[in-house]
């Protein structure tokens, strides 16, 4: 993928989109079916170099490549010792009882290709089975464990261990996790990247922006090689033996392997290092060994926007709402790429030029990593056109607020990731030189979105930069299509957005005992999302040798149900401005806000008991020409609006959290109704019981006209707030 601009990195929706894509020199980790009308997939050979290059790649293997490299390194994993258990370092910050889950040390060397190489330390996690299922009923657990390939490359073991302790499949099986050579708690070697000199990092102009981040890596490869890091150790054909050299100081003659994204491409490098130490494998999220056309995120983009399009003219509501949104989104792409936005913020460790500056990659990027996860995919629609309509306004506010949002957010993205790890396994491994292969190419065939995703420049560069920093690409022939008889399931996501399903496709001849499932629905890593995909994968490990149960891929995700119309309100995108600009306003209009609702709630609740009481103590109730009745509803509905729609909030962040900065739910704007209604009811009591006052106690009297007062005060606060439907 391409890497945001500095400026950007803490922007909360996008982390998903830095941490999950490959690119340029840059940043890591996280549908419909081809039936029924809807799009078909990417042709496999798309998506692939041609079969008869791919195979020569095999050939060369099979002489050159790792099988003789891992014949001259062999002796290296007897120097794996005993491991040392460890107090997890996510103590505290993750949930679990003792003896739930359990952390250790391996030492093993940096670089097994390198005589002498020093010894480095990884960590390593245990989820142990828990012995009962998700309905807490218990069931047998299974001698064979599973160790978890992480994804990114680069991404800390905190958000796997979080993640993966509730999954289904620790009912029967250990689940091991090995943080990655050069991550987190395994010896993070630029632990301050993205944080070091940020002022440097920030300009104006994209070209200049991701050139920084160039400059930014090679300081961080340079700074390591200088403290005595050799950075060529850090590559797949390292991470694979790491695996192994966990396994053996385990004691395990076998185990199962899960890999997801990174971590399928890692899982077919395992399978060269170690096969006899597999007992069967599943792989999600497909990478190719060789990569292939993985680099190609403009060319699956286009392909992710014509299946969402074409499955929202699916339904008619859909259709309606958003017609022609597609041009109006890649114009406003394009519109924000000819002029980015700068706006002023208060200078601070993120700013200290005082300015932020936001391209297109924040129109781009955000419904692009909002695919990666099937449960957000009913607000894409709505996202789109919102991000579209913040074009086309003109209005800086929604920018002003994301500025808002990145100060909050501090110098972390919120998911953790250890760039120099990352970035040494991109330029090893090949993305770098295969993301430049391409460039030419995809800039001809999807201008407006290889530019929202790329600089080509930049892109055409870092090769070079690469080299220069140290990090030659390694042998191709290491990275030679796999093939093998170890039994293998190879699951995708229909809707994958960056992994999509032709690249499964095109490594399959290579499974002498494979099977492909598609999950028709899912984005990336379905394996891991959904709900009853542990169930799905113990059944399959405890017989590797019978068909994949299909169940769970049919019954597991049903298709998106867009939300359309959706109902638009800029509270959250206004407050965060507002917070940025005068926060003391923002506290004014908090306390108005406050005080109104909280009167209005007292009414809604006492006069109706106040009713109550008095017809069981028979008190006489004078006259007040119905406008209790009246201060009641406009009370009540007042409640209404106001719970309604914190409802809808809530119902609509479970969706994406990112809808949020645009609207809600569509069932919000009947919630919404009850806002402006409430004020209207609220003036007809205001009137009525000042008409009626002589026949109305003097505490009532008061009461009831300060209640009808907060509810109009009230609603007049949610208009200035665009709380209501119009």
């Amino acid at each position: 993928m391409t890497r945001l601009s500095p400026s950007l990195r803490n922007v909360l929706p996008i982390v998903l989109l830095l941490l999950s894509c490959l690119a340029s020199a840059q940043d890591a980790e996280t549908q419909t079916t081809a039936q029924d009308g809807e799009p078909d997939a990417p042709a496999v050979d798309s998506a692939a170099p041609p079969m008869d290059q791919a195979t020569n790649r095999r050939d060369d293997a099979l002489v050159d490549g790792v099988a003789a490299t891992e014949a001259a390194i062999e002796t290296e994993w007897l120097r794996s010792d005993r491991p040392d258990t460890l107090v997890c370092p996510f103590r505290g910050r993750i949930d679990y009882e003792p003896g739930e889950i359990e952390c250790g040390l391996i030492k093993v060397p940096e670089n097994r290709e390198v005589e002498g190489s020093r010894t480095i330390e990884l960590n390593y996690v245990r989820i142990v089975a828990t012995g009962k299922d998700h309905e807490d009923e218990e069931v047998e657990t299974r001698d064979d464990p599973v160790i978890y390939l992480t994804g990114g490359p680069g991404v800390t073991i905190d958000t796997y261990v979080e993640r993966l302790k509730g999954h289904r499949l620790v009912a029967q099986r250990d689940l091991y996790i090995l943080e990655q050579r050069g991550i987190g708690n395994s010896g993070d070697f630029c632990p301050f990247f993205g944080s070091r000199n940020v002022a440097d990092s920030i300009h104006a102009d994209r070209e200049s922006s991701d050139r920084a981040a160039l400059d930014q890596f090679e300081a961080c490869i340079r700074g390591a090689i200088a403290a005595g890091v050799d950075v060529t150790g850090y590559n797949t054909f390292e991470n694979a033996r790491d695996v192994k050299a966990l396994r053996l100081a385990l004691g395990l003659d076998e185990w199962n392997v899960w890999g997801i994204s990174y971590g399928s491409v890692l899982g077919q490098a395992y399978m060269k290092v170690d096969p006899e130490g597999i007992r069967a494998a599943i792989i999600d999220a497909i990478v190719p060994l060789d990569l292939g056309e993985l680099m190609r995120i403009s060319h699956w983009h286009d392909a992710n926007l014509d299946r969402l399009f074409a499955a929202c003219a699916e339904q008619p509501d859909c259709a309606r709402v958003y017609e022609g949104l597609r041009e109006r989104y890649m114009a406003a792409i394009k519109a924000i790429e000819d002029e980015p936005v700068t706006v002023e913020v208060e200078e601070s460790e993120n700013f200290p030029q005082g300015e932020a500056h936001f391209f297109s990659i924040i129109i781009a990027g955000l419904p692009f990593s909002l695919m990666y996860e099937q449960e957000t995919h009913p607000a894409l629609p709505a996202i789109i056109d919102g991000l579209t309509r913040v074009v086309e306004s003109g209005d800086d506010t929604f920018f002003r607020a994301l500025a808002q949002a990145m100060t909050m957010g501090g110098g972390g993205m919120g998911v953790g990731i250890s760039m120099g790890m990352a970035t040494a396994v991109r330029c090893q491994d090949g993305y770098v030189d295969d993301s430049a292969e391409f460039a030419e190419q995809d800039e001809a065939l999807y201008p407006i979105l290889y530019k929202a995703f790329n600089t080509p420049a930049v892109v055409k560069e870092a090769p070079e930069r690469c080299r220069a920093a140290g990090l030659a690409p390694r042998d191709l022939a290491d990275y030679a299509p796999v093939e093998t008889d170890i039994p293998v399931v190879v699951a995708n996501g229909r809707w994958d957005p960056i992994t999509p399903v032709a690249l499964a496709e095109y490594i399959m001849p290579g499974f002498e005992n494979g099977e492909l499932v598609i999950f028709p629905h899912a984005g990336h890593g379905p394996t891991r999302s959904i709900e009853c995909a542990g169930d799905w994968m113990n059944d399959w490990y405890d017989d590797p040798s019978a068909p994949v149960g299909r169940d769970c891929v049919e019954e597991g995700e049903e298709a998106a149900e867009f939300l359309a119309p959706y109902f638009p309100t800029s509270v959250m995108v206004d407050a965060l401005a507002l917070m940025h600009e005068d926060e003391n306003r923002l506290k004014a209009h908090g306390a108005w806000a406050g005080a109104s609702a909280g009167l209005a709630l007292l009414a809604a609740l006492f006069l109706p008991l106040a009713w109550v009481g008095r017809r069981f103590n028979s008190h006489h109730l004078d006259s007040g020409g119905g406008s209790r009745l009246l201060v009641f509803l406009a009370a009540g509905l007042a409640a209404t609006w106001l719970l309604g729609l914190a409802y809808a909030a809530y119902a609509t962040s479970e969706i994406a959290e990112a809808m949020l900065l645009f609207g809600m739910v569509p069932w919000a704007m009947w919630f919404a109704w009850a806002g402006p209604l409430s004020v209207l009811i609220a003036v007809l009591a205001l009137i009525q019981t000042w008409r009626s006052r002589e026949g109305i106690a003097l505490g009532s009297l008061m009461g009831l006209m300060l209640s009808s007062l907060a509810v109009i005060s009230l609603g007049l606060a949610g208009q200035v707030w665009s709380l209501w439907p119009f």
